[in-house]
């Protein structure tokens, strides 16, 4: 079972049985305000004030910056200020409101009246999020979204022999794709350079003129997979961040093993969704190195050992690989593996308590409603409205 790629965010609000108002950037990839959008294509959660029956700021929210590694500065006041395109609404309200700022991605809906929206990212150890925490404006919770886009975007690896075509001759013993070597992944440069002096490494059949987007990694070559014994995985971030992309779950679902260039950690990160990594035949000791530098000198290292291992011994790591990438494929199209990443949002999530609304906007409720406002309740309204303040009363109390 795959979820479609164009329905993760249904996924992820029937997920959390239609309990948060949820927000993500579209089209995939694009990071500006002007690309945030809500997904109303649920039953989203009616409003805590049945006063205001379509006012937003009220409803529990969740933001999904899930797909790219988090960057605290770019929605920080001063970038803000840069990009008077996306923040008409931010330069409205600060004309008129001087406490209104600071409020990150929180810009996308400043009235809301929450104590903290929760934000939805895909990464681990990761400074970027204890900034957000820090805040106070945000809880975080992690999932692994890039598990349910891979599912969607390998799904006919499951059943495509061509990537154990006998009939290919092996061309390299390791397989690199390198599409952005800019920003974020600059250091695939410094790769690359290092990898001119190591045989047996054949590069990803790309286009080298084609625009690198969002989705570039939505395909695969069988070919490549076929003539090559091991992916090595250029992820996105390369730090201290464990951020695993469908770059990493690609040679999951190609039934390939793989080594991985990304922070401390993610091979054990992979491990605790119940995969396999290849350890004895990979000596896989650089996912303990610290330093981004020494870590990427032990995968090279690593490399050049195998190539220079003899025929017989190098028959003995393949076949040893084969076996566990097997498995790897296995479980990676099990739905065993849906359930424990949909597990994981759940639990990640639902240990946030509900934000409560603020004084602010508790005072504002009990003097809303006007003598005339009140005249023009039916007697319903009335009951609700009076619900309403007791309840909102109680959670004051307890702010």
């Amino acid at each position: 079972m795959s979820v479609p790629t164009n329905n993760l965010y249904n996924f992820v609000t029937q997920a959390l049985e239609n309990k948060f108002l949820v927000k993500y950037f579209y089209p995939w990839g694009e990071k500006g305000f002007k690309n945030i959008i809500d997904n109303f294509e649920d039953n989203q959660p009616k409003p805590i004030t049945e006063i205001f029956l379509n006012d937003k700021d009220d409803q529990p929210t969740i933001i999904c910056y899930d797909q790219e590694p988090l960057d605290f500065e770019l929605y920080s006041d001063d970038r803000l200020d840069q990009q008077l395109d996306q923040c008409k609404r931010r330069s409205k309200i600060c004309s008129k409101h001087t406490e209104y700022h600071d409020l990150n991605l929180r810009w996308e809906q400043p009235y809301s009246k929450l104590e903290h929206w929760v934000l939805l990212h895909s990464e681990l150890n990761s400074p970027e999020v204890e900034r957000y925490e820090s805040t106070g404006l945000f809880k975080c919770a992690y999932w692994w979204s890039h598990a349910i886009i891979a599912l969607d975007w390998y799904r006919f690896a499951r059943y495509d022999n061509r990537l154990t075509d006998k009939s290919q001759p092996i061309k390299a013993n390791f397989l690199v794709y390198a599409r952005g070597t800019t920003g974020k992944r600059a250091y695939r440069k410094l790769f690359l350079e290092h990898l001119k002096h190591i045989d047996s490494v054949q590069l990803g059949s790309i286009d080298p003129t084609a625009v690198v987007t969002s989705d570039s990694s939505a395909t695969y070559d069988p070919q490549d997979f076929a003539q090559t014994r091991c992916s090595i995985v250029l992820e996105t971030v390369y730090d201290q961040r464990i951020h695993l992309t469908e770059k990493t779950l690609r040679p999951l679902a190609c039934g390939h093993p793989f080594m991985i260039l990304n922070g401390p950690g993610a091979l054990e990160t992979i491990r605790s969704y119940g995969f396999k990594t290849f350890q004895p035949y990979i000596n896989e000791s650089y996912d303990k190195e610290q330093s981004p530098t020494k870590r990427m000198d032990m995968v090279l290292r690593e490399m050049r050992r195998i190539n220079s291992e003899s025929e017989k011994y190098q028959k003995w790591i393949w076949e040893g690989c084969a076996e566990i990438a097997e498995y790897n494929k296995q479980l990676f199209f099990n739905d065993k593996f849906l359930w424990r990443v949909k597990t994981e949002l759940r639990r990640n999530v639902n240990t946030i308590p509900l934000a409560k609304l603020t004084h602010r906007r508790v005072r504002k409720l009990q003097t809303i409603k006007n003598r005339k406002q009140k005249l023009e309740m039916n007697q319903e309204e009335r009951i609700k409205t009076i619900q309403l303040y007791l309840r909102l009363k109680r959670a004051s109390v307890q702010l």
